[in-house]
């Protein structure tokens, strides 16, 4: 199965879905889970940080991840980007399978600052079984930083990665939309 984290109204899913490799979707807000129920999109209503690994293990072929922008947008405070240091220390401790997640976000001034680190503790623990074969993550661009902390991390995983910035409008969708890509997998 492909997993989905922070899945939204589905958009990777309905790509997914075209593609003939449905997802399930995680996602905790109640009118995105209805709009992907809408079109059939296999979706736990959950919160990403707190639901359990263990179910995905040994059945997880693709990861996807788009952490929610607000703490690090150009829209919002940016609080994101002053969290940043603590949302690189959940990284290495995540993929060091150390879950200091609770400590950093008191210190954190927004928390969702730390939902960007959330991708390791799900790929940490595939990670176990040679899982996931591939993984796709997308925020906005002042992320790519930490996209590059999760490549160091992948490659010493026996992963192949990409990052980089990309702009939607130079893939046909009618407005300029930057995001920060990672790309990785274990197979091509």
């Amino acid at each position: 199965m492909i997993l989905d984290l922070f899945a939204g109204p589905g958009g990777w899913s309905h790509a997914l879905t075209v593609l003939g490799a449905p997802d399930v979707g995680l996602e905790w807000d109640e009118w995105a889970c209805k709009t992907r129920a809408a079109v059939g999109q296999l979706t736990i209503r959950t919160d990403v940080a707190r639901y359990p690994t263990w179910p995905w293990a040994g059945r997880t072929q693709g990861l996807i991840a788009s952490p929610p922008c607000q703490a690090w947008s150009m829209a919002g405070k940016r609080l994101g980007l002053v969290d940043q240091s603590l949302v690189h220390q959940a990284v290495t401790d995540l993929a060091a399978g150390r879950d200091t997640r609770e400590r950093l976000l008191t210190a954190c001034r927004d928390e969702r600052s730390l939902l960007a680190a959330e991708p390791m503790r799900y790929l940490r623990a595939l990670n176990a079984t040679d899982e996931p074969e591939w993984v796709a993550m997308e925020e906005v661009p002042d992320v790519l930083p930490l996209w590059k902390q999760y490549a160091a991390i992948l490659r010493g995983w026996g992963f192949s990665v990409w990052t980089g910035i990309l702009n939607a409008a130079d893939f046909g969708v009618p407005q300029t939309r930057r995001r920060a890509i990672l790309l990785a997998s274990r197979v091509r």
